[in-house]
């Protein structure tokens, strides 16, 4: 993690806050927190399914011209595609207008970022352990992964 470097005559303070919600925040939160897994699941198997199928046409002997073109992984080609298929997909067409945005946006993010280093952890761009490809989030593991970078209390 990096460290903050402070600059002569400047001061630094932190907070931290415990969460206290009601029934219908904590409802909120939740919702929040399933929109943005549902946006990262989605831009991953949007991502992935070029993969898979580049796969099989391999196995059929398509030559490389021949091949599906490969999908951006890069957020603005995520998220464009995101707001062409958000009220259609039958995953978001119900629920998207009851959350923000911008908990949303962050699936993308995230899958952008996820990518990103997976792609820089092959090329042997990246240090640290080697990184696995993006997969598929379920409930617990988010709530748990939150709980362990956030120090918010729900309930």
């Amino acid at each position: 993690m990096k460290r903050i470097v402070v600059r002569e005559g400047c001061v630094v303070q932190a907070f931290r806050f415990a969460l206290d919600p009601n029934a219908a925040r904590e409802a909120g939160f939740r919702s929040h927190c399933g929109a943005a897994r549902a946006a990262f699941n989605w831009a991953v198997a949007w991502v992935e399914a070029v993969w898979r199928q580049r796969a099989a046409e391999e196995t059929y002997g398509v030559p490389e011209d021949g091949l599906t073109a490969w999908r951006s992984w890069a957020l603005p080609a995520l998220r464009r595609e995101f707001n062409r298929v958000k009220h259609t997909d039958r995953r978001f067409a119900g629920w998207w207008a009851e959350n923000s945005k911008e908990a949303y946006n962050t699936g993308p993010a995230n899958a952008s970022a996820a990518f990103d280093n997976y792609a820089n952890s092959k090329r042997g761009q990246r240090e640290g352990a080697r990184a696995i490809p993006p997969h598929q989030r379920r409930e617990e593991a988010v709530h748990r992964r939150q709980g362990t970078r956030t120090q918010v209390v729900l309930g």
